[in-house]
């Protein structure tokens, strides 16, 4: 299975990544759902909702963690809103290689899943430069995305939604 492309608008990417870097604050692992709609061939990012709105304490650790009450949260939104998850991302210290615990405990347990995570505590620029990107698989199992294979899997919009 290949990644699904993901589309949003590059003021949406840079409004994210400005979240991620102001609420790690360059110490700690930020994260956030990426929430839109979504088809078989293209996952269209409208929105995204930070971890900490779903759970207040979800950064006190050096990893994110949330609870049920928070995915309760999440499914009711998107039920209200009519939107879908259609990825997670969170930050990492250096690289954008997955931890054990991300391997482990997808956000999402659902194959096709899409998952990204930004080195450095986004405290880079406002590309794609060293994002990872993992598809989830089942059982545990990731395919993973990096380096110019992510520029054909991600597709920035202007303002209008134009290329």
């Amino acid at each position: 299975m290949s990644a699904p492309l993901l589309e949003l608008r590059q003021g949406l990417w840079e409004e994210l990544l400005a979240h991620l870097r102001r609420q790690g604050g360059g110490v700690r692992e930020s994260g956030a759902f990426l929430l839109g709609k979504k088809t078989e061939a293209l996952r269209t990012v409208t929105a995204f909702l930070p971890y900490e709105q779903l759970q207040v304490d979800a950064l006190r650790n050096d990893y994110v963690s949330l609870n049920a009450a928070s995915f309760a949260k999440l499914w009711e939104l998107c039920g209200r809103k009519g939107l879908s998850v259609v990825a997670d991302v969170h930050t990492h210290r250096f690289g954008a290689g997955q931890s054990r615990s991300d391997r482990e405990n997808p956000m999402i347990a659902l194959r096709g899943h899409v998952a990204l995570i930004v080195p450095n505590f986004a405290q880079g620029g406002r590309g794609f430069q060293g994002v990872g990107m993992y598809v989830y698989q089942g059982s545990h199992q990731w395919s993973s995305h990096s380096g110019s294979d992510i520029a054909q899997r991600i597709r920035l919009t202007r303002e209008g939604g134009d290329s």
